[in-house]
């Protein structure tokens, strides 16, 4: 028998049935033997179990198979009222249960931090969370809003995958009154709307998630690198996997001017000591959040799945593209850095010999030329070289790091094209940063926009097959 996913005794598509939990004020760690023996005595349904709250509680949990949103909601508060007897409750909740088996805490946004309608006294808080593509009809959210107006004031805030959560804040602190006043509002939103999941629960305890969750739904650009090591185009990493980036998405631009858009998705990458994420099998294998760019395409900008744009901080898309330049070439690399227009001074003397002369004898001292340069040593350690002149490419006699202070400026002049210090580290991201602070300090994003930048190799001497020798 089929039955319909509207009104008020609707079922989801498929009738996955129905998921009850009821939220105990107490930690499940704390939870005594005789305390779960007497909860699921109460409980009183086949299957009862027990787990883990978004705040550490315990919740005790049960199925309901071929129940609508209706039934188990009603279910769900005659077991409220008799765990109520002896327990403290902070809440009770029903879900879909094909979405509780993805999603077995509520997804409750951080949109509402700075909400100021909520209530200064502990109230109800009830949630319903609709899908947002499945209406039988059309209907304005604001209309299906007014059904909670003698409950008290409510908002509607977006949710993970496009959908919606109504949000009312109770003048009745019992979640027994909320909860029956809320069905009656919901017999006549559930003919227009597919209700997935209801919840009722203390105000502390929502804005308490509220202020836990605003951590992983970051208002802001999260913290990000390119993966190293990638072949197929350049790949961006949020490494911290407990993130909620469902959705998310990062725009970028290639040199030629095309954008490109990419999903982040959840992927297996490397995270090695210090911290940088590799695609090479370096150090501990994490979860993390990941998306392809064309080519060498820049970073340009986060979105949430509403839309709201957060553009990259250009500096630090600087830092890191200098991170990924730095690895997976071997000594002897240098990479200059400098406003791209400068052209070096030509000494019209054919009198001279052009091999004698070096650039810093053809410079006007007073002539300011903020650079900076990167050269790759051995044993993985970087030279930063920071100065106002233009700096000369080292003819060094080797690349060995042996006796190198790393890890502390030194201004002592040992490099007479070097007027602002020079540092020795293997921290990639030490490295990149001190260039990137140098020219953000001394121009600003006007030097950035004119910035240049130069790769030099070491050459190497013709293979010789020794054993056709």
């Amino acid at each position: 028998m089929s039955h319909s996913p509207f009104g008020l005794f609707g079922r989801p598509a498929g009738d996955p049935g129905f998921t009850v939990a009821i939220e105990i004020g107490t930690d499940l760690y704390d939870l005594e033997l005789h305390q779960q023996s007497r909860l699921l005595e109460l409980t009183g349904r086949p299957g009862a179990d027990f787990d883990q709250s978004a705040t550490g509680c315990a919740r005790v949990v049960y199925e309901l198979p071929h129940t609508g949103w209706y039934a188990a909601g009603d279910d769900a508060l005659r077991v409220l009222r008799f765990i109520e007897t002896e327990f403290d409750v902070f809440g009770a909740e029903i879900c879909r249960s094909d979405l509780w088996a993805e999603e077995p805490i509520f997804p409750t946004m951080p949109n509402e931090v700075g909400w100021t309608g909520v209530p200064s006294e502990n109230v109800t808080v009830l949630t319903v969370e609709l899908e947002a593509g499945a209406r039988e009809r059309s209907i304005d959210l604001a209309e299906a809003l007014t059904n909670f107006r003698y409950l008290g004031p409510s908002h509607c805030t977006p949710a993970p995958e496009g959908r919606l959560h109504l949000v009312t804040h109770s003048r009745d602190s019992g979640f027994e009154v909320t909860g029956g006043m809320g069905a009656k509002a919901l017999q006549v939103i559930s003919n227009d709307w597919l209700i997935n999941r209801v919840r009722v629960v203390d105000s502390q305890t929502y804005h308490l998630e509220l202020e836990d969750r605003a951590r992983y739904h970051p208002p802001r650009v999260p913290d990000w690198q390119f993966a190293l090591g990638g072949e197929n185009g350049r790949m961006v990493v949020v490494p911290d996997g407990s993130a909620n980036l469902h959705g998310w998405t990062v725009a970028s631009r290639q040199s030629d001017g095309q954008e490109h858009t990419a999903e982040l998705t959840r992927d297996l990458v490397w995270i090695d000591e210090a911290g940088l994420v590799n695609l090479l099998g370096d150090g501990d294998r994490i979860e993390a959040w990941t998306a392809t760019l064309p080519g060498n395409a820049l970073l340009t900008s986060f979105a949430t799945p509403q839309g709201t744009e957060f553009p990259v901080d250009r500096w630090d898309g600087m830092t890191n593209w200098l991170v990924e330049t730095l690895v997976g070439n071997g000594s002897g690399l240098i990479v200059d850095l400098g406003p791209g227009d400068y052209v070096a001074p030509v000494r019209d003397d054919a009198d001279v010999d052009e091999d004698a002369i070096d650039l810093v004898d053809l410079l006007d001292p007073d002539d300011e030329v903020i650079n900076a340069q990167l050269h790759v040593l051995d044993d993985g350690v970087v030279m930063v070289r920071r100065s106002r002149t233009v700096l000369r490419r080292l003819r060094l006699g080797d690349h060995s790091a042996d006796g190198l202070e790393l890890d502390l400026w030194h201004h002592d002049g040992h490099f007479d094209d070097c007027t602002d210090g020079y540092l020795f580290t293997t921290d990639l991201h030490l490295a990149a940063s001190a260039c990137t602070a140098w020219f953000r300090d001394h121009g600003g994003l006007d030097a950035l926009d004119a910035l240049g930048c130069d790769y030099s190799f070491p050459d190497a001497l013709p293979a010789t097959d020794r054993e056709d020798a």
